[in-house]
């Protein structure tokens, strides 16, 4: 118990005369005070919690912004691979284009896929291969026999030289 709520609760005062209105006054006004204080405290303890959730809602927002901005950066991404993607089909459909030439004709023509081609190519390369090993062969010959041809000559020489 402090010291002024002792003398208090010894001495009881007693006003009289014309104080007695104004302690009356003074009282209510004191309890007006202390609500007051009570209900300030009170709003100051409610505005330190919407602090706290003010931060924490930016906090959230925050977070949200970052987590669009990911999304938006993944979505550009992937729109710019759709995009290389269907560029590079473009491309890749004007060369077979022009490999195929004039659809117009494609009815009359005698290989209408890349196999028989392929068969074709293969049967024309085996040729060049054949028409090498003719080739080696005549130059083997024709060395054989202009050899033959120099030692014949060589003979005849001889024999009427020597």
């Amino acid at each position: 118990m402090l010291q002024s709520e002792r003398v208090v609760a010894v001495a009881p005062r007693v006003a009289s005369g014309k104080w007695v209105g104004k302690e009356g006054f003074v009282a209510e006004a004191a309890i007006q005070f202390e609500r007051i204080g009570g209900t300030i405290a009170r709003l100051e303890r409610e505005l330190e919690k919407s602090r706290e959730t003010i931060a924490e809602m930016a906090e959230e927002a925050s977070r949200n912004k970052r987590f669009q901005a990911f999304e938006m950066s993944l979505e550009n991404s992937r729109d710019y691979k759709i995009t290389d993607l269907q560029r590079t089909c473009k491309d890749l459909k004007s060369r077979l284009d022009a490999i195929e030439g004039d659809r117009s004709k494609f009815a009359g023509l005698t290989y209408k896929s890349f196999e028989p081609v392929d068969r074709k190519l293969a049967e024309l390369s085996g040729l060049g291969a054949h028409i090498d090993r003719i080739e080696f062969a005549a130059r083997r010959n024709e060395v054989l026999f202009f050899g033959a041809l120099a030692l014949a000559a060589f003979s005849l020489a001889s024999r009427f030289f020597f």
